[in-house]
């Protein structure tokens, strides 16, 4: 997983913070020996991770360490064992403990930073982010005793929110770092995530200076392939979205032999990947088919992980090519559930953002409404002495705390509402979300079957939507998604329905008790809605789309969500396979081509 790689950085940046150290006093059982051991595994760590893992076995061995801060550190170091092993469990379990209770605070501040790291790798987005939500709150500042791993908490941050797709928050905690007394690995690291976010950012200033730039100051900080592969494929990626095609080539092939040297799946992966889809948009077929091949093979592990939808999406464009439907049908598919599985861990990742972030207002706000009641206690015990003579000041106050608290629960009221708009609705097309369209199609699908009522799912995608993105930019690309979501919505739907927007540019409809012929003339109204709806780019050009439908419906897949969508989706294909802008009904049933 991409969280692995991110992983990789964050471990290695922990060597920005110096080792806590066992206070040496008379009679205290510090283990001289002991300690001058585990401070050469800790700086080990950094340096050679499969011999500081080997060699860290042998403190198994020797008796438990009879100081406390000792032991502490001790279990800090088998933590990062089983980090460099892929044990992330494990490692959570050995650091939770300190990072709430540490004897020393430097360690605490170490393993609590730690175990958000660790939550990346678990996935545990919800917790990494109360856990770090907490730690950046109790330590605003990197100065005194903590400034090192103040930088590095920073650090994590950037880590952290970049992985949650959250730019502008990664941009701002890599500025924080660079701001600071930063180590050279850490000014890199920094560098690398703030040049990340302004990609994320589609910031016009970026160029490829800044990325030549951040090469030098990584290899000043004698960083080796892990975070020079980062920053070849991040400029890989902004030389192709200027289509320099051939400079993003040279990029990967200049780097091709230091990321395999890292050995780290998922970077080797993510490289072929990209240099696949580059040499086939250049024209040259087998080194794609041969560079698709082998990010699938590196990423035998994870099936679903963003390098195999790239490189089934180039493997079914070659296929089709040739003229094999067979083949490119298989390879479609594999694309399909891996880019299923991507886009259901973004929506849990913005899921995750949104709850922590409603958590951390409620808060604040209850915080806020703690020190309001406080501060009307203390005006009550002083006005309780002069009762008569501040009689109406007291009720002026008691007013004013009576309409504060009102104040403050209407606040919390609209915004748990909003986050749970925000949650429920696609902001651009006002559609659905993916999940609220599921949640409510299941809950149609399994009504309609109590009482033996027919149903219809018409899917649509708009045709060569990516063109428009490439050409005219994304601004362009959501201005067709209204004027598409606005033609849609002003075609009267036969029946009840429900309508959710499922991807970038694909679309689904629920008819609730709707027949074949219903769904059919529906979605022929729609298609020639779509077809005639205009957007305006920033530049002026006069912007059009075509869709290509799919419809199935119970009569043919049985009252079952899933079947249903798999089947509107295997004939929405054909439709694009037959020249879009078409409706194709079930997938072995008639098409109903553009007049």
């Amino acid at each position: 997983m991409r969280a692995r790689l991110a992983l990789v950085l964050a471990l290695g940046l922990l060597a920005g913070a110096s080792a806590p150290r066992a206070a040496s006093t008379a009679g205290d059982g510090t283990d001289q020996a002991l300690e001058q051991e585990m401070q050469r595994l800790y700086a080990l760590r950094t340096i050679d991770a499969p011999a500081f893992v080997a060699q860290s076995r042998a403190l198994e061995t020797r008796p438990a360490p009879s100081s406390l801060a000792q032991r502490e550190f001790l279990r800090f170091l088998l933590a990062n064992r089983a980090a460099f092993e892929g044990r992330f469990r494990d490692a959570i379990a050995f650091a939770q403990p300190l990072a709430e209770s540490a004897e020393d605070p430097k360690l605490r501040l170490m393993a609590g930073t730690f175990v958000v790291n660790m939550r990346a790798g678990t996935r545990e987005f919800e917790a990494g982010l109360r856990d770090l939500d907490r730690l950046l709150k109790a330590n605003p500042k990197a100065e005194g005793a903590l400034r090192d791993e103040v930088a590095v908490l920073w650090n994590t941050a950037a880590i952290f929110y970049a992985e949650l797709d959250q730019p502008a928050l990664s941009a701002w905690y890599a500025q924080r770092l660079l701001d600071t007394t930063a180590s050279p690995r850490q000014v890199c690291s920094g560098k690398h995530f703030a040049i990340r976010a302004r990609q994320a950012m589609a910031d016009p200033a970026l160029a490829p200076s800044d990325f030549d730039q951040l090469d030098q100051i990584c290899r000043e900080a004698e960083e080796k392939g892990v975070a020079l592969g980062f920053n070849a494929l991040s400029q890989a990626r902004f030389l192709r979205d200027r289509d320099r095609l051939d400079d993003a080539l040279a990029v990967l092939a200049d780097r091709t032999a230091l990321i395999e040297s890292t050995r780290y799946p998922r970077l080797m992966a993510e490289a072929y990947a990209l240099d696949a889809e580059l040499l086939l948009a250049a024209g040259r077929v087998p080194q794609a088919e041969r560079q698709a091949q082998q990010a699938i093979e590196t990423s035998k592990d994870t099936p679903t992980s963003l390098p195999v939808a790239m490189a089934e999406k180039v493997l079914f464009e070659i296929n089709r090519q040739r003229g094999d439907s067979s083949a490119a049908l298989r390879h479609l598919q594999r694309h399909i559930v891996a880019n299923r599985a991507l886009a259901e861990e973004s929506l849990a990742k913005e899921r995750a953002f949104r709850t922590v972030q409603h958590e951390s207002l409620q808060r604040e706000q209850q915080l806020a409404l703690a020190t309001e009641r406080n501060r009307v206690l203390d005006l009550e015990a002083r006005l309780a002495k002069a009762e008569s003579r501040n009689a109406i000041v007291l009720a002026v106050v008691l007013l004013l705390t009576v309409v504060g608290l009102v104040a403050w629960g209407r606040r919390l009221w609209t915004d748990a509402k909003r986050f749970r708009e925000l949650a429920q609705t696609d902001p651009l097309t006002g559609f659905a979300s993916r999940q609220h369209f599921t949640e409510l199609a299941a809950a149609a699908v399994a009504h309609a079957r109590t009482e033996a009522r027919p149903l219809m799912l018409v899917a649509f995608d708009l045709d060569h939507f990516k063109r428009i993105n490439d050409r005219h930019g994304h601004l362009a690309g959501d201005a067709v998604l209204r004027a598409v979501s606005e033609a849609a919505c002003a075609v009267p739907a036969p029946v009840p329905h429900t309508i959710g927007r499922i991807g970038g540019e694909e679309f689904a409809i629920l008819l609730d008790g709707a027949t074949e012929a219903h769904a059919a003339t529906y979605a022929e109204a729609l298609r020639r809605a779509i077809a005639s709806a205009e957007a305006i780019a920033d530049g002026g050009a006069l912007l059009k789309v075509t869709a290509s439908f799919g419809l199935t419906g119970t009569h043919e897949t049985g009252h079952d969500l899933q079947a249903l969508l798999d089947r509107s989706d295997r004939a929405l294909y054909r439709a694009k396979n037959e020249g879009r802008d078409r409706i194709i009904v079930t997938e072995r049933g008639h098409a109903l081509e553009a007049a």
